[in-house]
């Protein structure tokens, strides 16, 4: 794993130096005598945090952050000052610095200082990052949309591509909404946030582009791209996304039952796409208390099952057949399309697998079962 990296912009060599070998067992550390030669490693290096003085001979750490700012608004800077004057740590603060320190500093307070900031530059970055996807995204969307001239003339081609985008975007809207809230209260509280509800959120983003761009290749009639797929990987990110699903939704919970280490081969957003859509079926068949879905797999016969599990209302034995038809739903007051399970149908059949609609043998509940090739 690749070491955090901390830029140290001191002119006197022995604060320099002892930053350098404080940090150097944890640390990837540059250290620079000037703001010039400062601006260029932080050009170079993309530190994740920054330790500057704030009084050094030709441009001053306060020149340093007006420099810096300019090219990173993202990055932890801490200013190192000999005075212990608030008017200077103030206008550091004004100038954009992130905390100040007076030399000399203590070592255990540096490095938790230090650790901390560190933190706090990849979270803010990944906030960043986060909301240039999203608004990219939103004008894929909007660009998207703006090739036809009404809803209405996209007809099924778009009903299935407005269903492929809910999932993820419902992803997104879940997560985002937790971390407005974990925002609040880390901020009620003085703590800083994690980055975890962020990345699921960039994962979801990822995943609408791609749909995006296989609705565009589609359009061209372009074919997918076959490439080797981990199951684990995959059924793994499903249940991680639907867990948020089912919350928000039901307040009900997701469990992921691990199989055996094995791969499939195929269009890797096609697959994942079937699998949501099944795990997503489940959710909303789920009872308004004490809901549970289970997502597994196997691997028998060289094929690979995987079997997703909820403890619903069930289905009536003389409509399993119809649900695997376009556009027949139960949930058309919700919304519901009817899409589902048809498209996953296609696609699983695509890949020369199958699915398998049943009731669970021992009721409440209902078991899909997406069966591919075993790759190897």
């Amino acid at each position: 794993m690749s070491k955090d990296r901390l830029l140290v912009i001191d002119d006197d060599l022995g604060p320099r130096e002892s930053l350098r070998y404080l940090f150097k067992d944890t640390h990837d550390v540059t250290c620079v005598d000037s703001v010039d030669e400062g601006v260029k490693a932080l050009k170079e290096t993309r530190p994740d945090a920054i330790i500057s003085d704030i009084k050094m001979q030709g441009k001053s750490g306060i020149d340093g952050l007006r420099e810096i700012r300019a090219i990173d608004q993202e990055v932890s800077i801490i200013m190192l000052t000999g005075f212990g004057s608030l008017e200077t740590a103030q206008e550091a603060i004004r100038h954009g610095a992130t905390d100040y320190l007076k030399k000399p500093f203590d070592t255990d307070e540096i490095r938790e200082v230090v650790r901390k900031y560190v933190e706090r530059t990849k979270v803010h970055r990944q906030r960043a990052e986060a909301t240039s996807h999203l608004e990219g995204l939103t004008t894929q969307l909007q660009e998207q949309l703006a090739e036809k001239e009404t809803m209405a003339s996209l007809g099924e081609e778009s009903s299935e591509f407005i269903h492929d985008l809910g999932s993820p975007l419902t992803v997104i809207n879940g997560y985002a909404n937790i971390l407005l809230m974990d925002i609040k209260e880390k901020r009620s509280t003085g703590e800083e946030m994690t980055a975890t509800y962020l990345e699921q959120i960039e994962k979801s983003v990822n995943r609408c582009r791609e749909m995006l761009t296989l609705w565009r290749e589609r359009a061209v009639r372009n074919q997918s791209t076959t490439q080797t797929i981990s199951v684990p990987d995959l059924v793994t990110e499903v249940a991680q996304n639907a867990k948020t699903i089912a919350a928000e939704k039901k307040n009900a919970e997701v469990v992921l039952e691990k199989g055996p280490d094995c791969s499939i081969e195929g269009d890797n957003l096609q697959i994942f796409r079937s699998v949501q859509n099944i795990v997503n079926n489940a959710i909303d068949a789920l009872p308004a208390q004490n809901g549970r879905v289970t997502v597994t797999w196997i691997v028998q016969e060289g094929m690979v099952s995987i079997a997703v599990r909820d403890n619903g209302c069930g289905i009536p034995d003389d409509k399993i057949n119809d649900f695997q038809t376009k556009y027949y739903t139960t949930k058309k007051e919700s919304g519901g399309m009817g899409l589902g399970l048809f498209i996953t149908k296609n696609i699983v059949e695509a890949h020369g697998g199958s699915l398998t609609l049943e009731n669970n043998e021992t009721p409440p509940g209902a078991c899909v079962t997406l069966t591919f090739p075993l790759l190897g």
